[in-house]
């Protein structure tokens, strides 16, 4: 006889059970049984609620992290000026070329640890950076627009042409006839520095104009030919990791600052002014000056006494004259001085921040034509205090936070 498995038992379900009590019990259940299934369907269902809940409030709360990260903190506004806002995005939008162009030359100087720790370094204070040149954009293109000054999209395309054409010449530079007397070739690689410079702060520093005040005559704009222009313009754009439209901005608002740095230098610095002729002596030591003082009243000449005791190497071999100059011009308190005094007179001692003078005025022009060095100078500083005094007005309010920051930096790949 074989030896075969027994066949596998059959389990009955409760209404084929043959216990009449079972099947009694599965067709009328209960009430104790029917709590106990009620109670756990009730469990069942607020378990359900509580999983949907939690993946609601989850849900919720990583979508709303970020519509607040790229929407409410995008949009906070971090400066206002005048009329103008400025938003943590549009700062930004400002930072990210900057940062690139940083990473751009950490590659050019061939990376390594100080060069990183430089580059993050500036990367840290680009926000900050970023916003005071914002800010000073604004208010130029502000006043520009009040003054009616701007700059048509002809003139506009003659600069860009320029300085394309210009910065091709430098960096492609033609040959050139030998000299009869070849220069020094420490000279010409100084030269060659010098042009590159030159060249590259075209781009780099747009808004950093030229003396408004200089006598200009009209120039023939460079010009490339259409072959020449594309590739020329392509290479500035990469050499400055920009898109042109980014460049014609930069252009565009350097010619703005250009033209109300000259408006505003022209409007409080005149062509001719008060000035007065003087000549000083130059001393460290108030002992020092009374002395000289003191010779000078008892009939000393003026300009041999300078050339013997005058510690000034720009005027002591010229008597201590200091020929013409206009107000702004001289230390604070040497130029009340000097101003005060009638032709011949001297000075008491005056105590100034080189050493301790003795002023002697010789003559005084009330509208005298102010030299080309010294006005260019008066003009940009003119310029230079109206900006500033702008920035600090209550015109512009500064609300750069520091998890606006953070959310900047962490934007452009820092951590805050």
């Amino acid at each position: 006889m074989r030896n075969t498995p027994p066949p596998p038992r059959r389990v009955r379900a409760a209404h084929e059970s043959k216990s009449a009590a079972v099947r009694a019990a599965a067709a009328a259940p209960s009430r104790r049984q029917q709590s106990k299934w009620q109670r756990e369907q009730h469990q069942q269902h607020r378990l359900y609620i509580a999983i949907g809940v939690l993946v609601v409030v989850v849900g919720g709360i990583f979508l709303g992290g970020i519509f607040y990260d790229n929407v409410v903190r995008a949009n906070e506004v971090i400066a206002q000026i005048g009329p103008d806002s400025v938003t943590a995005s549009q700062l930004l939008g400002e930072v990210r070329p900057a940062a690139k162009s940083l990473d751009a030359q950490a590659k050019q100087f061939g990376g390594g640890t100080n060069i990183a720790n430089y580059v993050d370094q500036q990367k840290r204070n680009l926000p900050d950076q970023t916003l005071s040149d914002i800010i000073d954009k604004r208010l130029i293109q502000q006043e520009a627009a009040r003054r009616g000054i701007s700059v048509s999209p002809a003139e506009l395309d003659d600069k860009e042409r320029q300085t394309v054409a210009d910065f091709q010449a430098v960096s492609n530079p033609a040959p050139t006839p030998q000299p009869t007397s070849a220069p020094d070739s420490s000279d010409a690689a100084v030269a060659a520095d010098t042009a590159a410079t030159a060249a590259a702060s075209i781009v780099a520093t747009p808004a950093a104009a030229a003396s408004p005040s200089a006598p200009t005559t009209p120039t023939v704009v460079p010009t490339l030919d259409t072959s020449a222009y594309a590739p020329a313009l392509q290479q500035l754009l990469d050499k400055n990791n920009l898109a042109e439209p980014d460049f014609r901005d930069r252009l565009l608002q350097g010619m703005l600052r250009e033209r109300l740095q000259t408006a505003i230098g022209q409007e409080q610095v005149p062509d001719t002014q008060d000035q007065v002729h003087a000549r000083h002596i130059l001393v460290a030591t108030q002992e020092q000056a009374d002395s000289v003082l003191a010779q000078l009243q008892a009939g000393a000449d003026f300009a041999a006494l300078a050339s013997q005791v005058s510690t000034d190497p720009g005027s002591k071999d010229k008597g201590g004259d200091l020929g013409w100059f206009a107000h702004g011009v001289m230390d604070p308190p040497f130029e009340t001085a000097a101003f005060a005094l009638q032709p011949g007179q001297l000075s008491d001692v005056v105590h100034g921040a080189n050493g301790f003078h003795i002023i002697q005025m010789l003559e005084r022009d009330p509208a005298r034509a102010v030299p080309a060095d010294q006005l260019t100078s008066q003009r940009q500083k003119a310029f230079t205090d109206w900006l500033a005094s702008r920035r600090s007005s209550q015109d512009v309010k500064l609300q750069l936070s520091q998890p606006a920051r953070d959310w900047i930096l962490t934007r452009i790949g820092m951590r805050p």
